[in-house]
């Protein structure tokens, strides 16, 4: 037996809620890790000026975290260089998981956009609109402005701090050269995940 029309538009409907519910999750995920990432560039653009301070400071924390058994003027004794290693490989794993989670999101759009197309078509193109047509007219410049963020500008910041790192590593830094070798894949990782990210973008577009 067929389901009559109403019934399709009432699943259609709750199943239009239910996705832009799971859209708003993910955009709201890809906003905090936007401001995670640029956190953790920080914190390394700062090891990369005093990298013996950082190390202090988590030595610092881990010590009054322990307590007082390693002694009150006692060191840990964390290694510069694996703790620049550790944050090389933190900001790996935010942008390869926000690579994906704006690649998500984008794709859910197209989505939207279609269930909306096919809802609208029940109230003359005034209702379920706010996220295709209505957006469109409305937000045009602010979308195309923050695409330019997003797109643009982000990605050429994070290859410029990539190779700036890379740079005060080979020119600036003492690090032993396994662990070179191991920020270097790192790099290149994030290199290539950023290259796969963009290249997806545009052909989407």
């Amino acid at each position: 037996m067929g389901i009559d029309s109403n019934t399709k538009l009432e699943l259609l409907s709750n199943h239009y809620n239910e996705t832009f519910g799971l859209q708003k999750s993910n955009a709201d995920k890809r906003d905090r890790l936007f401001v995670y990432i640029l956190v953790l560039m920080s914190i390394i653009f700062l090891y990369i000026l005093a990298p013996n301070l950082i190390g202090d400071w988590i030595d610092t924390f881990i010590k009054s975290q322990i307590g007082p058994k390693t002694g009150s003027g006692a060191s840990i004794g964390i290694n510069i260089s694996f703790i620049g290693a550790v944050l090389w490989f933190g900001l790996l794993s935010l942008t390869h998981t926000y690579f994906q989670t704006v690649l998500h999101v984008q794709r859910q759009y197209d989505y939207i956009y279609s269930l909306e197309e096919e809802l609208s078509k029940h109230f003359n193109d005034k209702a379920f609109i706010r996220e295709g047509k209505h957006y469109e007219k409305y937000n045009l410049k602010f979308s195309s402005w923050t695409k330019i963020i997003f797109w643009n500008l982000f990605p050429v910041m994070l290859v410029a701090f990539v190779f700036y790192w890379l740079f005060s590593l080979y020119t600036q830094s003492n690090t032993p050269s396994g662990y070179l070798i191991i920020d270097s894949l790192i790099a290149l990782t994030i290199l290539i995940s950023e290259g796969l990210y963009i290249w997806a973008l545009y052909k989407r577009k």
